[in-house]
């Protein structure tokens, strides 16, 4: 049944794709501070339960390479209504799961439907709003990945610690049915001058600021979603129970959402740079911080930090790349998100490795110093970029 105007107005793109986001995100940090409890009821090792992290991570990765095409074939739309169906099925199989391996194969269907959302919302916006409305949309879009990563380990600890974790996928299967219902009501974007995907990945092969870009975007992501993705464990090692361990790492959203709404008056006024190298200074500042101590206050501080870092650092990076791939938006875009997915998955297995060797400060100081070259060269390409384009 069509949309009334009163509903249209409310669930538009401005309002759905952001909170697709929002909940696609959500589901990547569901299980983050529940791996101590699941291992105990399936009576498992920490490290095989940590699959539902990585595997969920590789899958949101790769299943992008289908998803792109489909953008293509299908739309925006159907891409995105059908993602989000199959990750409705995910959670319900999640939450019903008897065993471990169930469990881990639910997650890695789960992260392989919700790979569809990020680069289909990115090409939605870059193809119906005008350049100079980008960076709100970007900003906007970065404080929903955000808040979906804080909020999505503060609820899940929570729900975890004091009822069941089965609870919390048996709600979040509840909100994606509703969520699928009303993605399929959006409006297609006009997408007729889209080229084929050979054309399109020449162009992203001979571009070296996409290729350099992607190099930027895997670097963060192994920073700020990775390595981020085990501070609840690193916090348990220490003793510290699952609620706490989320409500802490809960900062890095509480953080994106001040810095991000914060800094849209001075977009204008600052060049893009900027924004590059204080986020990854302050990267560099969080790892220096739980490199040295791993306490709830000094985590809190930490996960804070990245969340000022992804609000000045990814923000500039989703507005770089959008205007960047304009020649090959659907798959530049995709190969974008395959990025920082990407880099989420090696900081994965960097994380697993520390939790392995029980040896948490040795990865947050090699992070300290990813960090400094992920400052450094991103604002130097980010600097370079604005001359190239000005002449």
């Amino acid at each position: 049944m069509p949309l009334t105007p009163v509903k249209a107005r409310w669930l538009g793109p401005a309002i759905v794709l952001p909170f697709a986001i929002f909940w696609s995100t959500i589901d990547r940090a569901l299980a983050l501070p529940m791996i101590a409890t699941l291992a105990s009821d399936f009576q498992a090792e920490a490290a095989v339960t940590g699959w539902s992290i990585t595997g969920y991570a590789l899958a949101y990765s790769v299943l992008q390479l289908v998803w792109g095409p489909l953008q293509m074939r299908w739309g925006r739309v159907k891409v995105l209504w059908v993602s989000a169906a199959i990750g409705t099925l995910a959670a319900v199989a999640s939450a019903a799961a008897p065993t471990l391996p169930l469990f881990i194969t639910a997650r890695i269907v789960s992260g392989g439907a919700w790979a569809a959302t990020f680069s289909a919302v990115l090409v939605y916006f870059g193809d119906t709003l005008p350049a100079a409305r980008r960076p709100a949309a970007m900003s906007n879009l970065a404080t929903a990945a955000a808040l979906g990563l804080g909020l999505g380990s503060l609820v899940a600890g929570a729900i975890t610690e004091w009822a069941s974790w089965r609870w919390v996928f048996a709600g979040f299967a509840v909100v994606s049915a509703v969520l699928t219902v009303i993605l399929a009501q959006l409006p297609e974007p006009d997408h007729s001058g889209d080229e084929r995907i050979i054309p399109q990945l020449g162009r992203i092969v001979r571009s070296p600021w996409m290729l350099g870009l992607y190099a930027f975007t895997i670097l963060e992501g192994t920073l700020l979603i990775g390595i981020y993705n085990f501070l609840p464990q690193a916090l348990q090692q220490t003793g510290e129970g699952v609620f706490v361990s989320g409500l802490v790492t809960a900062g890095f959203g509480v953080a994106v959402v001040v810095v991000s709404q914060g800094m849209k008056p001075l977009v204008p006024r600052l060049k893009p740079w900027v924004f590059m190298f204080s986020g990854g200074a302050f990267a560099v500042g969080a790892f220096t911080v739980i490199a040295l101590w791993i306490t709830p206050i000094s985590v809190l501080v930490g996960a804070s930090m990245m969340g000022i870092a992804w609000a000045l650092a990814h923000t500039t990076l989703q507005t770089w790349i959008t205007d960047a791939a304009t020649p090959a938006r659907s798959m530049g875009l995709t190969f974008f998100s395959i990025s920082l997915m990407l880099g989420g998955s090696i900081g994965a297995a960097l994380g697993q490795a520390a939790v392995d060797h029980n040896n948490f400060p040795a990865l947050f100081a090699v992070a300290v110093l990813a960090s400094v070259v992920f400052a450094i060269s991103g604002a130097i390409g980010r600097a370079r970029y604005s001359v190239v384009e000005q002449n």
